[in-house]
């Protein structure tokens, strides 16, 4: 497969250069904001963004600040305000790239940062699709006592990140991927704990999202990392409708999984699907 991948640069509000990843599909008819999780980056893309192109569907995905190949300390994230508003910057990019029909997809902890923006009233997305994603989970793990100590964090001591890759996967060519990929964030400073629970405070608080009426959900069957009664609790009460798919893996990352061609097909059919929506 031959899609090639450009890079484009986006300037963050406070100065740091972030990168935005674009597989150009031929005969482009959709596109999808991929917005990645704690420790993944554009780069664990490699074969998703040339078969999701390959579908038609065109697939951008930014570098989080202090992921991947963007600026900025590894794995620091100050405030949820100013991740948010790197998403917007990072969408208006996208904008002046295609004017396909785009829909957002958040994976893991890209869904919690994909929720904080659908929840702000503004539309930016003519779909939105949810992947594993990390719902309401500091809720489901934490106390009131503890997420108040966490709010309050602001430190930037660095504390490991809590997972194991064979959360992920047990396929052995992609755990060696991960075991040597420089890029993949196992410490961040405790600071973005704090903004974490901030990102699930803001959708929580707001009891309806703006986003379309049907919003799609992929899940495996269980999840080593995310609490997926959680999850789908929190999308229950602030969508019109969830239209669950389930994939044969009990591992996290639906991508490095046997399930990824059935996922491959659902993640362009879901663009897709927002393209009739957005000519209707």
């Amino acid at each position: 497969m031959s899609t090639s991948r450009v890079t484009y640069p986006v300037p963050a509000r406070d100065g740091i250069e972030l990168t935005l990843h674009h597989w150009r599909a031929a005969d482009e008819r959709a596109a999808v904001a991929y917005v990645h999780g704690l420790q993944s980056h554009a780069g664990w893309l490699s074969e998703t963004g040339p078969e999701i192109a390959a579908r038609g569907v065109s697939v951008f995905a930014l570098d989080r600040r202090g992921s991947g190949s963007s600026g900025g300390p590894r794995g620091d994230l100050p405030t949820a305000g100013l991740v948010l508003n790197d998403y917007r910057r990072g969408v208006a990019t996208i904008r002046a790239h295609t004017d396909a029909p785009l829909t957002g997809a958040g994976q893991s902890f890209g869904g919690s940062v994909l929720a904080a923006l659908v929840a702000d009233q503004a539309p930016l997305f003519d779909g939105v699709a949810f992947i594993a994603p990390a719902l309401g989970q500091q809720r489901a793990r934490l106390r009131e006592a503890a997420l108040a100590e966490r709010r309050a964090e602001d430190s930037i001591d660095e504390r490991a990140v809590p997972l194991e890759d064979r959360d992920y996967t047990d396929d052995p060519e992609r755990l060696a991927y991960m075991a040597e990929d420089p890029l993949m964030v196992r410490r961040v400073p405790a600071r973005t704990f704090a903004t974490m629970v901030a990102l699930e405070d803001r959708y929580i608080a707001a009891p309806r999202w703006s986003v379309p009426r049907i919003v799609h959900l992929a899940v495996p069957r269980t999840d080593p990392i995310i609490d997926l009664a959680a999850a789908a609790s929190v999308l229950a009460a602030r969508v019109p409708v969830v239209r669950s798919s389930t994939f044969g893996t009990d591992h996290h990352y639906l991508e490095f999984t046997g399930a990824r061609r059935a996922y491959w097909d659902w993640l362009a059919d879901t663009a897709l699907t927002a393209t009739i929506r957005a000519s209707a």
